[in-house]
């Protein structure tokens, strides 16, 4: 058994979900920490409308890479080799990276944004 270096580029389209999902996650918290901490406040319906265009953003970029790759997905760990076993994992993390993004944007649509924590 020898190993056979692969491109970078096998790896980054295996962590698409992932990637994506942190980029949805730190945009989110970002945007928000920035908004409430500015001298004016933001209303909450400021973050929630932003909050609710990175989900959107970041499910559609998910949902395009699943269906754009549909028949390379594999859902099932199989004899996979090469590129192909590195869309082998592709398909349940970005499953998971969708289920993801909807979990992180739950406080959007529960909670104020923008609430002082009241010492």
């Amino acid at each position: 058994m020898s190993a056979h270096p692969r491109p970078i580029s096998d790896l980054l389209l295996a962590l698409t979900g992932p990637i994506v999902w942190a980029g949805q996650f730190f945009g989110l918290y970002l945007t928000e920490a920035l908004l409430c901490s500015a001298p004016g406040p933001a209303t909450g319906g400021q973050v929630l409308w932003i909050g609710a265009g990175l989900t959107v953003i970041a499910l559609a970029g998910l949902v395009a890479f699943t269906h754009r790759h549909r028949h390379d997905l594999h859902f099932f760990i199989g004899d996979a080799t090469g590129a192909s076993a590195a869309l082998s994992f592709a398909g349940p993390l970005t499953i998971v990276s969708i289920l993801a993004v909807l979990w992180t944007s739950i406080p959007l649509f529960l909670l104020p944004g923008c609430v002082s924590g009241g010492v």
